[in-house]
């Protein structure tokens, strides 16, 4: 006798308890087309060059960590991620992540009318429990209708979303991200705080959850500030379970990049991708590789210095993967992690600049290895309060003592009530091409409680301040640009969108790979012109097959 069928409604209830009995799985949800400004000022040159629009309407933009307004200026030390990824910093969704569109095109959907609306197209569609959108308010909060559509081409609405105005809004993704004029190139660090993108929750209906998201439809209602929507994420669901914890162990050029097994072991192992290029792999993309036994592996010919990221997914067999996880590294860094105890504060509320000095600094020291300099350094610690004292009023730079060279801002926490507050700064230049042994401070302040130097309002904790410096080979500069000088073969370096290749009337065949060996573009018999205005920013190897059969190349830096 044949049992008795589940109803449909037992059915989709069991479906969607077990999207909920598994763990959070944060993923983003690369945008492949729907942004229609430029708000984010990249590179060098004028802003105006990198932008075509602002966030507010009066002519303010966002901007990233390298832009410089000539090759000569200061490099930033505020501004947003190179790579454009943003790890939110909202507690409640930890390992959290967007991938921001390109800074060298359109990457905000920018709403300035009410009723004004757009759609962004994502590269994967997801199934999705809560679904997180990256915005920001320009001139103002405002407020939007979002319209999640999914592939069975119906939607679920959201009305009346807020967004918080871009400066002193609370649950930010990101914070201290400064701005700039694109009127007159005047920079604003936003003292360490501001201006902020926001992480907006929208939590999916049971009914829809199984279905898979394919775009977003935001609209302007009413008046109010300018929306600027820069990406989204997902608390996704996949069958097959996917791999957590991954782990990158450097040296100068190698990487052990291990991780933990999935809760499920996959029938045919791991796949893993690697590339210079954050763009994110999609379900399609073909991996580099795969590890049928353990949970580790070895890559090679890494270049010293040069950021890399590393994909993995579980295999369960067939067209079963699970989603791709990421890890950042970089060969050829090293660390080191004060652990002497708390760091003292020292009083003063007459204003610190970055020549203030205190009677309790923080000193730590990192040995670079022979044939080598440090090319960057990142600091990264927390300032907790103690009795009366607020996050707003901690005070820190960090300091190179032996060249004297200090950060270029003094950096703020944020905050009006007690807790601790994280700082986590990268790309500074303030040792840069020193070798041997490198000595750094940390001086702290605070701007309330008591008299000199002391722990009672606030303090830097213990085992929390780690200075990082990524290394490159001594010999890297001279002969890179000994090699440029000597095997042109395409100018301009860097570029933009095009290569121009000379005498290309003698080539057979170009191509383009990244530094990891992945071909990003092939052109039999090219023009003289090469566009490649598709690719992300970031250094590839030019390879030309000429028609005489020899091989020529050279290294060159997409913008």
């Amino acid at each position: 006798m044949k049992g008795k069928l589940l109803p449909l409604a037992v059915v989709a209830l069991s479906t969607v308890c077990n999207h909920y009995l598994k763990a959070q799985e944060y993923q983003p949800m690369p945008v492949t087309s729907g942004y229609n400004a430029d708000v984010i000022a990249n590179g060098v040159g004028p802003s105006a060059s990198s932008t075509n629009n602002d966030v507010d309407g009066v002519s303010y933009a966002f901007i990233s960590r390298d832009f410089q307004l000539t090759s000569a200026s200061t490099p930033l030390n505020y501004g947003l991620p190179i790579n454009g990824i943003i790890n939110s910093v909202v507690s409640s969704t930890s390992g959290l992540s967007y991938q921001m569109g390109s800074y060298s095109s359109n990457n905000s959907l920018r709403l300035e009318a009410a009723n004004d609306n757009g759609t962004l197209i994502f590269s994967t569609p997801l199934q999705a429990i809560t679904v997180y959108m990256l915005a920001t308010g320009g001139s103002g909060s405002c407020t939007v209708d979002v319209d999640v559509n999914f592939t069975d081409n119906t939607s679920e609405t959201f009305s009346g979303v807020s967004i918080s105005d871009w400066y002193g809004g609370s649950s930010y993704a990101i914070q201290g991200i400064g701005r700039i004029n694109t009127s007159n190139d005047n920079l604003e660090s936003g003292s360490g705080t501001n201006p902020r993108l926001y992480q907006i929750p929208l939590a999916i209906s049971t009914a829809n959850q199984s279905k898979s998201v394919q775009s977003v439809t935001v609209t302007k209602v009413g008046t109010g500030g300018i929306p600027n929507i820069f990406a989204f994420a997902a608390d996704a669901y996949n069958a097959c379970a996917t791999p957590t914890n991954i782990t990158a162990t450097t040296t100068m050029s190698e990487a052990t990049i291990s991780w933990t097994a999935s809760a499920s072991a996959p029938a045919s192992g791991y796949q893993y991708y690697y590339s210079t290029s954050p763009t994110p792999p999609t379900a399609t993309t073909t991996p580099t590789g795969s590890v049928t036994s353990g949970t580790s592996v070895t890559l090679n010919q890494l270049t010293t210095g040069q950021t890399y990221y590393f994909w993995v997914r579980s295999n369960c067999g067939g067209s079963s993967q699970s989603f791709w996880k990421m890890k950042e590294f970089t060969p050829g860094q090293i660390s080191t992690t004060y652990t002497a105890g708390d760091i003292n504060t020292q009083f003063n509320n007459s204003g610190v600049t970055t020549t203030s000095t205190t009677s309790c600094p923080g000193s730590l020291s990192i040995n670079v290895p022979t044939g080598y300099k440090i090319k960057s350094t990142a600091v990264s610690y927390t300032m907790s309060t103690v009795s009366n004292g607020w996050m707003a009023e901690q005070r820190s730079l960090l300091v190179c003592t032996t060249n004297n060279t200090t950060e270029a801002s003094v950096t703020s926490g944020s905050g009006s009530s007690t807790g601790t507050y994280s700082y986590n700064r990268t790309g500074l230049t303030l040792a840069n091409d020193l070798t041997g042994t490198v000595n750094f401070e940390m001086r702290a302040w605070r701007t309330y409680g008591g008299s000199d130097c002391n722990a009672d309002y606030n303090k830097i904790d213990n085992n929390t301040l780690t200075v990082t410096v990524t290394l490159e080979p001594l010999s890297l500069a001279t002969s890179e640009v000994t090699a440029k000088e000597k095997e042109r073969i395409a100018y301009p370096n860097p570029f933009i969108d095009t290569l121009h290749i000379e005498k290309a009337e003698n080539v057979k065949k170009a191509v383009l790979t990244d530094l990891s060996g992945v071909v990003v573009k092939t052109v039999e018999n090219p023009s003289s012109s090469l566009f490649v205005g598709e690719i992300k920013s970031g250094m590839y190897i030019l390879t030309l097959t000429m028609k005489d059969g020899s091989l020529k190349s050279m290294k060159t830096i997409k913008r």
